[in-house]
């Protein structure tokens, strides 16, 4: 379906940020357009200066798809936030260069919103397609639907019950600027290091939240996507702590001040688990299996889940022996975990398809 209900206005945007990418782009574009409901505008941003990129070259000619070449490199936080300045959509997303669609994601979307009288927000789960394998669209059913407060969505999430990418998100555009104002850098680096946690925690401020379980969008894991190929640890530590702070701020709203603890606990996990995989990718980054780079990077993890601990006491002012020790079980969850991940990465150094990734590393 093509249809244009506003107007000039198309009903979806979908920003895709993109650097150097060209079969990706590609594919991740013909996902988009191969939608059954054509109502929408595509922008994609390019932050790659080296070239100018335009339809042609990517053999797509379609006057939803409009290109914008960077003049400047806006690194990722700001060529997202470019695109969301340029929208023109009633409901806005991102799609990175390297995911999809399943074809059947924006008319479903469509009609939850219209449904729901269109909400501010409304998250679909997603999939896992690994860098080797084609993607072959497929037919997905919607196993069931929740509606949410700002509240009970973070509840939601932080108990692990809502597998979803928070950028992947369709929002109402005049919503997303005004309550989040789009996504925020937590430290030098040309990609937004925690971003999308920070980006999740301010949809709660949109106060109504659909969710539909049904893997619409696929994420495609590959040994040229950043989260598999960033491999510098520091960067994950100078965002830990400012994403906590941010977070914090946010939890103090009075509609979710009463669970601040519990999300700040959530927040907190969320990092430091991170911090783990990453000091574990580090040590293996650089060919170092043995016992002393699995306890490097636990040591890396102790000194990290110091500070963190630190932070939250200073944050929630008081529990020091209930703080202690949550703080230690999460050391030895992850302390835990970081041993197997070098178990499983040393065996994989033999046999490559061995416990392939198969969900994301949300903590549960």
């Amino acid at each position: 379906m093509v249809a244009n209900e506003t107007g000039n206005r198309p009903f979806f945007t979908i920003a895709v940020p993109t650097y150097n990418r060209h079969d990706l782009l590609r594919e991740t574009l013909q996902s988009v357009l191969s939608q059954s409901f054509g109502d929408f505008e595509i922008i994609v941003g390019n932050d790659y200066q080296a070239e100018t990129l335009t339809v042609e070259m990517l053999g797509i000619i379609d006057p939803r798809v409009r290109i914008i070449n960077h003049s400047v490199n806006l690194r990722e936080v700001g060529n997202m936030n470019a695109l969301l300045a340029l929208a023109r959509g009633r409901y806005f997303t991102w799609l990175f260069d390297d995911d999809l669609y399943e074809p059947e994601f924006l008319s479903t979307a469509h009609t939850f919103i219209s449904r729901y009288d269109f909400p501010p927000a409304l998250f679909s789960s997603f999939s896992l397609l690994r860098g080797s394998n084609t993607f072959s669209p497929k037919t997905v059913h919607v196993r069931s639907f929740q509606q949410y407060s700002g509240q009970s969505f973070l509840k939601t999430y932080f108990k692990g019950r809502a597998k979803i990418i928070s950028t992947a998100g369709l929002f109402d555009t005049a919503a997303l600027r005004i309550k989040t104002g789009g996504v925020e850098e937590l430290c030098d680096s040309a990609v937004g290091v925690y971003c999308e946690y920070l980006f999740l925690v301010r949809c709660a401020l949109l106060g109504r939240i659909l969710f539909i379980d049904a893997p619409f969008v696929v994420m495609r894991t590959h040994n040229e996507s950043w989260s598999q190929s960033n491999l510098h640890l520091q960067k994950f530590k100078d965002a830990g702590l400012p994403l906590i702070r941010r977070c914090a701020e946010v939890f103090r709203n009075p509609a979710l001040v009463e669970d601040f603890k519990t999300n700040l606990s959530g927040i907190c996990k969320l990092h430091l688990y991170s911090f783990a995989y990453k000091s574990s990718k580090h040590e293996i980054g650089e060919y170092r299996f043995g016992v002393a780079a699995t306890a490097r990077a636990i040591s890396h993890l102790f000194d990290e889940n110091t500070a963190v601990k630190s932070l939250f006491l200073e944050e929630t002012g008081g529990g020091r022996f209930s703080t202690e020790v949550r703080f230690l079980w999460l050391l030895g969850k992850f302390s835990s975990l970081i041993i197997v991940w070098f178990i499983v990465f040393w065996i994989r150094k033999f046999f490559p398809g061995f416990l392939q990734l198969r969900r994301s590393f949300t903590p549960k």
